[in-house]
């Protein structure tokens, strides 16, 4: 009997290298799938915080897709149309807890400017030791950043410094994605809106720096949303210039003359302008003729708030009662309930005696509490309510008011803009970070002149955030991140029935 053939040794090398190919298979099958998460079009997030803090808040997501919708043809993946150089010399905890915030929030941008094609925001560190000649670069360009933390946001000859104190607030809270979405409004739109500053009544400085007569800090919010300031006396010149995108009166002091209201009448009707006006109470403003143009009347009374849960620990007024109708000028207090705060506020409301107009629109878009009143007699002391004389609440504050292009401009579309607020406190230094004073005045603006995306975000703070996920939520995320594992499960399978049959 011949002996039996061993053929074992034969298939022992033939099965190691099946195990070896199997292996590099999957190793390599690991590699693309990492590449493949890495690129933005291919990120799959689910953000289930109860406060979306890992996500874009909608008005920067807006931002960064109209970015895109200017980004030059062409621009392709990591070529940096947008560059976000993060300069980091710190190594402290705080200022790492910082950058570790920043990176995750640019990567965000990352991601949202790949959504609709490749991604034209990139990202480069530099600081610490790294990419020096690129630092020394920015240093020459845009000055020595910041000592611990620093972000230059570039496109083209464009550059936007922010510095570390832009990023955090003094209580610990952090407002980088504000920072950032105003520095890619600056840098990726073509031309800045020329912002005009009334002057020659007293108003309130532009770059002045004291703490009630000042509004250096409302100048530089306007740069940071590509805004140029500039002043404008109305009593020296023929016109409102013909840049203007915007005239803001900050709180006169002493009236306006009639070739002045005039002018602004001029500019408002005939022109299409837009118009910021804060007056405050004991002062004859004499704009009244313009006002009136416009279905608006701020007559010279005080608010008076006597509900205590109305007021500050300080004593100013918080005004939280708002139009019920949707506005955007309102939008954003509505959503993160902000107050508006100051210690002196006027009426200014909708002109019950003015003429119909089919092709005005006057909004009342905040007001006090119906306790409160608008006091007439700014002398008498202990005040109180006068039904005669006094206007009862609640006391409207704040109007707007916007016409279309009219009959006369025999054109459609939106004609002039104009805003009232009855206090010029909201804009000054001293209160501007208040409450929402800084959101208020900005988004103002920002509608005006029709940059309605422009507008401030809230701090985040760090702390404890609960998961907010529905039921619909999970299955999403079951079905995202299990369509990869059963894939490599399906292709396994389909392998060994082949090998098996075979």
């Amino acid at each position: 009997m011949a002996p039996i053939r061993d053929d074992f040794g034969s298939v022992r090398p033939i099965r190691r290298l099946n195990r070896l190919t199997q292996a590099l298979l999957a190793i390599a099958l690991a590699v693309v799938v990492n590449f493949l998460a890495s690129l933005p079009e291919f990120r799959l997030r689910q953000d289930i915080t109860s406060d979306r803090r890992h996500s874009l808040a909608p008005e920067s997501a807006e931002t960064v897709r109209a970015a895109g919708r200017r980004s030059p043809v062409g621009v392709g993946r990591n070529q940096g149309w947008v560059k976000a150089v993060l300069v980091t010399n710190d190594s402290s905890e705080p200022a790492q807890v910082v950058r570790s915030r920043l990176l995750k929030l640019l990567d965000s941008y990352v991601v949202e400017s790949g959504r609709s094609g490749p991604a034209w925001f990139a990202v480069e560190l530099a600081g610490g030791g790294r990419n020096a000649p690129l630092l020394s670069e920015l240093a020459a360009r845009h000055g020595a950043p910041d000592a611990s933390i620093a972000l230059i946001l570039s496109c083209g000859p464009r550059a936007k410094y922010i510095s570390y104190r832009e990023l955090v607030t003094t209580e610990g809270g952090f407002r980088g994605e504000e920072a950032v979405t105003a520095a890619l409004i600056e840098v990726t739109e073509d031309k800045a809106a020329i912002c005009y500053v009334t002057m020659g009544h007293g108003e309130l400085g532009v770059e002045d720096a004291l703490p009630e007569r000042g509004m250096s800090l409302l100048s530089r919010q306007l740069r940071n949303r590509n805004f140029e300031v500039r002043q404008l006396n109305l009593a020296t010149v023929a016109e409102v210039p013909r840049d203007a995108a915007m005239v803001l009166i900050a709180g006169p002091v002493t009236p306006s003359s009639a070739s002045e209201n005039a002018r602004l009448k001029n500019y408002l009707y005939e022109r299409n302008g837009r118009v910021l006006a804060l007056l405050d109470p004991g002062r004859d403003h004499g704009l009244e003729p313009t006002l009136a143009d416009w279905a608006i009347f701020s007559p010279d009374a005080e608010l008076q708030e006597p509900d205590p849960a109305r007021r500050t620990t300080d004593g100013d007024i918080a005004l939280i009662r708002l139009e019920e109708k949707e506005h955007p000028l309102t939008k954003v207090l509505k959503e993160q309930n902000l107050p508006l705060i100051a210690s002196r506020i006027r009426p200014a409301r909708f002109d019950e005696g003015s003429a119909p107009d089919s092709t005005l629109g006057v909004w009342q878009l905040v007001l006090s509490s119906t306790a409160a009143w608008g006091e007439t007699d700014l002398v008498l002391r202990p005040v109180k309510f006068d039904l005669d004389r006094d206007q009862a609440g609640a006391v409207c504050v704040v109007a707007a008011a916007e016409r279309a292009t009219g009959i006369r401009k025999g054109v459609g579309g939106v004609g002039g803009r104009l805003v009232v607020i009855g206090t010029s406190q909201i804009a000054a230094n001293q209160r501007l970070n208040r409450g929402g004073n800084r959101a208020f005045v900005t988004q103002c603006a920002a509608w005006l002149t029709d940059r309605d995306r422009a507008i401030s975000l809230p701090a985040r703070a760090e702390g404890e955030y609960q998961l907010n996920a529905t039921a619909s939520d999970f299955w999403a995320l079951a079905l995202r991140f299990s369509l990869i594992p059963l894939a490599i499960l399906a292709v396994g399978l389909a392998v060994s029935v082949w090998r098996r049959r075979s």
